[in-house]
């Protein structure tokens, strides 16, 4: 990329990337202040908390310029068996190609999410979302930086005719919400509107730490609701959140989950097994 090019006007198209990953940064920082008005150990617990979940998505961002420059090449690889039929629609209705490209990329977050859960090597990636010991909006920036695993699916949305610029703006949408679905702030929505879409009060029901595989979905409550995996917002809150040995060390949080993986000695004749296809018990 030329210099010429960086001092070059931002494109519609970066603009709507970029906007939505910056009024996320802005809302967690906002929720940060007002929360740190509470004095002594509440107000050091929630800015040692901001602290370590800057650093994880600092951490996060320079892996998804690598994510993102793999999902191009893998994306225009699958993309040549894409179906045409489904690409002429999408270019002829703009507004149509744009919802289900969004509705299209939230089912692939609710398959990356199942498998963050399901499995040993999704939740060794994932499981750095669930180290913050309070419910708020500094969860949102706790992200992993091993998210590969949806490379193995995420790329065959293309042979259903999407632009992948689309697919990044409808990306940057559902993040910034997902950020926001984190506040501990009492913010009250419309039923109808709850039915639908994934709001905090039903997304803090998934950070309990007695339990993860509910309220998977990033935006739409749709594929939880279908899958009996939805709990709803009148569902009393958890008591608790985050991981049991919590750690304001960044590497040592992202660390964690991939040590878990390596077999331990057994110190005696029972060793715990680990089903990953079992639901935790609420």
């Amino acid at each position: 990329m030329s210099f010429d090019r960086l001092l070059a006007e931002p494109s519609a198209y970066e603009w709507a990337v970029s906007v939505p990953y910056a009024l996320a940064f802005a809302f967690v920082a906002v929720e940060v202040a007002w929360l740190a008005r509470r004095p002594g150990r509440a107000r050091r617990a929630i800015l040692s908390s901001a602290a370590t979940a800057m650093a994880m998505a600092l951490g996060a961002f320079v892996v998804g310029v690598l994510y993102t420059a793999l999902l191009r090449f893998l994306w225009d690889v699958v993309a040549t068996a894409r179906l045409e039929p489904a690409a002429h629609l999408w270019a002829a209705i703009p507004v149509l190609g744009v919802v289900a490209a969004f509705v299209a990329w939230d089912f692939s977050g609710w398959i990356y999410h199942v498998i963050g859960h399901r499995t040993r090597i999704g939740w060794a990636a994932h499981q750095v979302h669930h180290t913050g010991e309070d419910f708020d909006a500094t969860l949102g920036l706790r992200q992993t930086w091993a998210p590969f695993h949806g490379l193995i699916y995420q790329p065959l949305l293309a042979l259903l005719g999407f632009d992948l610029e689309v697919v990044f703006v409808c990306a940057a949408i559902s993040n910034c919400w997902q950020v926001f679905e984190h506040t501990s702030l009492p913010v009250r929505f419309p039923q109808w509107f709850a039915a639908h879409v994934m709001t905090p009060a039903t997304h803090r029901q998934h950070h309990g730490r007695d339990g993860g595989l509910v309220n998977l979905g990033p935006f739409f409550t749709w594929w939880d609701r279908l899958s009996g995996t939805w709990l709803p917002p009148e569902t009393p809150a958890p008591r608790v959140y985050g991981a049991v040995d919590g750690s304001p060390n960044p590497v040592k949080i992202e660390l964690h989950g991939w040590r878990q993986l390596i077999p331990a000695k057994p110190s005696s004749s029972h060793r715990e097994r680990f089903d990953p296809l079992t639901p935790l018990q609420r």
